[in-house]
């Protein structure tokens, strides 16, 4: 797997991972060590993005932490994958990061996730099934009020193939409202939270989901 140059704006990044894939050589490298090598490509390939949406920055955060661990294993897939645990059968690399949006308490989550033997369509499936299972997310245990129910969020022209749900509800007692968009490109996987307590922008939600899928176009897998 390799990135083209032009994909990466910052131009220190970029001169520094041309001259990395130029010599690189898969021989003598174990499979973990050359995995690293890759996640921190695809790491690169997350920062410094100038089209940006508005109202989104570009300044990256750690990867995400759900803001509860919720009570259905369909919807735990699910936020894992935001948060830089997607399933892991085929996998060759991934990276997560969080964006900082201009509301308090708002972010966009991104996973990205790269898998092998034509796997992506098939992981695709996976996360596109959980959706459908996951009505609605939950905190587990008595007295837990962390509760959003899920609706259909329609996006298109996002990557080869995208799912979308809106999910909207209470957390640690106040409003909240979730867009989860899991979208393949080719043999790349993008799961995209974008959440806060105000109500989240679908079309921003939209346009960063295809500003991701731009940069993801770029690998050469």
């Amino acid at each position: 797997m390799r990135i083209i140059g032009g994909a990466v704006c910052a131009a220190a990044a970029a001169a520094c991972l041309v001259a990395a894939l130029a010599g690189c050589d898969d021989g003598g490298g174990d499979a973990t060590q050359q995995a690293a090598v890759d996640a921190g490509r695809l790491k690169v390939l997350l920062g410094g993005i100038e089209d940006m949406p508005q109202g989104f920055s570009d300044h990256q955060r750690e990867q995400w932490k759900p803001p509860f661990r919720a009570k259905s294993g369909d919807c735990r897939v699910l936020f894992d994958a935001a948060a830089g645990r997607p399933p892991t059968r085929d996998l060759v690399a991934g990276t997560a990061t969080t964006y900082e949006g201009k509301h308090v308490g708002e972010t966009a989550a991104v996973g990205l996730a790269v898998y092998g033997d034509n796997a992506a369509g098939g992981v695709l499936g996976r996360l596109e099934r959980a959706m459908r299972s996951c009505r609605v997310a939950a905190a587990g245990g008595p007295g837990k009020g962390d509760r959003l129910r899920a609706s259909r969020l329609p996006i298109k022209d996002v990557g080869d193939d995208v799912e979308a749900r809106r999910l909207r509800g209470r957390v640690g007692g106040y409003p909240y409202e979730m867009h989860l968009v899991v979208a393949r490109q080719g043999d790349a996987l993008i799961t995209l939270v974008h959440g806060g307590v105000a109500s989240a922008d679908v079309k921003g939600t939209a346009a960063l989901a295809r500003v991701l899928v731009g940069r993801v176009s770029t690998l050469d897998l």
